[in-house]
């Protein structure tokens, strides 16, 4: 054991958090620099902070008055000594401390809230005190005193941008776990401990006691794959077999058995998906061109477009196509199959030029479609004020009801539209 070397508390953080940390601050300063040359950026930057800030205030606030808060007078022993861990770690001040009802949980975290730092163990870490287990609750009480320590919390609110790219973020996070185990480790003085805590986290408080740590870290060349390597490079936690071994390799000064995960099926895995994934794309590209060829997608278009040459252009406000249709001797008040005219699809889309130019052609303005609607109902549905008037003055009858019952005015008085209702009382 190596635990009392002053040389080994300059070596605590890890090797991998700062690059990791250069890398993910560089992302994080270019991302919010677009952001705030951009107004909508600005605004998203906004709500973010102010969503954030919100969320994790109601959050605080349940705890500290739901949880118990350790004190001089509430569990004053194990707050003695956790003052003296935050102490001796170089913390300012004893950051608040509260147990909180898990569930069957068994976690711990530290936060920060109007520049008070805080960190709540759950009430199953918690209860190991009654276990002889008092330094393995103080290694997850300095485990999170060192996140305030590396001031993992004040920046995480920098560094958001880089979670949402894969693998970077979560690399990090990984880094910081390893160096908050070394701090735990080095600050509670025993290494044993430490690992009982971690194992804890892997089999629960009842049979920690009875794991072989060494054969329990063998899982990390027994226990591989792709899978294995995936989930891990997905997780913000380093799998817990590595966290025993690393602390291990760092605390003992006697050669310790090297273990190394087996890389030999991450690569096969790695082509496996990317060959996957271009399949996928290709096979859907090809596909789609696929269902276009055999028109199948064409005739899903056409089943919701327009049935005739006219009530297409009416459709489309072609005026032109319109009055060379008429002219040739198309039916103006022909009717697709739910009873709709060319004036009706005029007034569906809200054409203005192919209504009026149907109506002055002779369209008739008292169709009714199977559901008993007509182009004044229509209009109305559409609170188009000038059509209904339009309409009116060409000789549309307001009085005509639909198969609900209803006439254009009833519809009108629905959608609470006075105008509308005013013209059709005149008629």
């Amino acid at each position: 054991m190596r635990l009392d070397h002053t040389s080994l508390r300059e070596q605590l953080v890890h090797p991998r958090e700062n690059i990791y940390f250069a890398l993910v601050l560089l992302f994080g300063i270019l991302t919010y620099i677009f952001f705030v040359f951009s107004i909508i950026g600005i605004f998203i930057i906004g709500a973010l902070i102010l969503v954030s800030f919100f969320l994790h205030g109601l959050m605080v606030a349940g705890i500290r008055r739901n949880g118990v808060k350790l004190g001089e007078r509430q569990f004053p022993e194990l707050y003695a000594k956790a003052t003296q861990v935050s102490q001796d770690m170089g913390l300012t001040s004893v950051p608040d401390i509260y147990v909180v009802e898990s569930e069957g949980i068994l976690n711990a975290f530290a936060t920060r809230f109007f520049r008070k730092n805080m960190v709540v163990l759950y009430s199953e870490i918690f209860e190991l005190i009654e276990r002889n287990a008092e330094k393995e609750v103080l290694f997850v009480l300095a485990h999170e005193f060192a996140h305030l320590k590396r001031k993992h919390v004040l920046i995480s609110f920098l560094l958001l941008p880089a979670m949402w790219v894969p693998f970077i973020g979560n690399a990090y996070l990984r880094a910081c776990e390893y160096t908050c185990d070394r701090y735990a480790a080095y600050y509670v003085q025993s290494l044993e401990a430490s690992k009982n805590a971690l194992t804890i986290l892997a089999i629960g408080k009842e049979m920690y006691h009875k794991v072989d740590h060494e054969v329990y870290m063998e899982q990390i060349e027994s226990e591989f794959g792709f899978f294995a390597w995936l989930n891990e490079r997905l997780s913000t936690h380093p799998h817990l077999p590595k966290r025993l071994y690393a602390l291990s390799q760092f605390f003992t000064e006697e050669p310790v058995t090297n273990l190394k995960e087996p890389t030999k099926k991450i690569l096969p895995g790695l082509s496996i998906v990317f060959l996957l994934s271009i399949l996928l794309v290709v096979g859907g590209w090809l596909g789609f061109k696929a269902l276009d060829k055999l028109d199948l997608l064409s005739n899903l278009e056409d089943e919701f477009a327009p049935a005739s040459p006219l009530m297409k252009a009416a459709s489309e406000n072609d005026t032109e196509q319109i009055e060379i249709l008429i002219a040739d001797g198309a039916n103006i008040n022909e009717q697709d199959d739910e009873g709709s005219t060319a004036l009706d699809w005029a007034i569906f889309n809200g054409h203005y030029e192919a209504f009026a130019l149907l109506l002055e052609k002779g369209a008739d303005p008292n169709t009714v479609d199977t559901y008993g609607t007509t182009p004044l109902m229509n209009a109305v549905f559409n609170e188009n004020v000038q059509m209904v008037e339009v309409l009116l003055e060409h000789g549309a009858n307001p009085t005509i009801k639909d198969t609900e019952g209803y006439t254009a005015h009833d519809y009108a008085k629905d959608y609470d539209n006075t105008e509308i209702m005013k013209l059709l009382q005149n008629k």
